[in-house]
């Protein structure tokens, strides 16, 4: 079993931190053709926030086609600002909801 070379610390855990938010879709029968669709008005979207108060960028999407769920990924202000693009780009969400990605830590690659 190969072990891990580098160890976690918080700093270096809170240096890599960034609070997103997922849409989380359950959506029998999606394409990616549809799923391109809502990627660039939902870019669209958020790029026309770039001047206002909550502006809110738009990660990408991913689609676990066998579980037939989507999760489109945001970074914003808040919950309620994601929640309010994602409603004016028509995804059918089911629900907005706090993530949290930790970026590996310098040199992981070949852990």
């Amino acid at each position: 079993m190969r072990r891990c070379r580098h160890r976690w610390t918080l700093d270096r855990v809170e240096e890599g931190r960034s609070t997103e938010y997922l849409a989380e879709c359950l959506w029998p029968g999606v394409t990616e053709t549809e799923l391109a669709t809502l990627d660039i008005r939902a870019r669209r979207l958020a790029n026309a926030t770039a001047g206002t108060g909550e502006i809110v960028r738009y990660l990408g999407s991913m689609l676990m086609p066998e579980d037939e769920v989507v999760f489109f990924v945001f970074r914003g202000p808040s919950a309620d600002a994601v929640e309010a693009l994602a409603a004016s780009a028509e995804i059918p969400f089911e629900r907005i909801v706090e993530s949290v990605r930790l970026a590996a830590p310098t040199g992981s690659e070949d852990t």
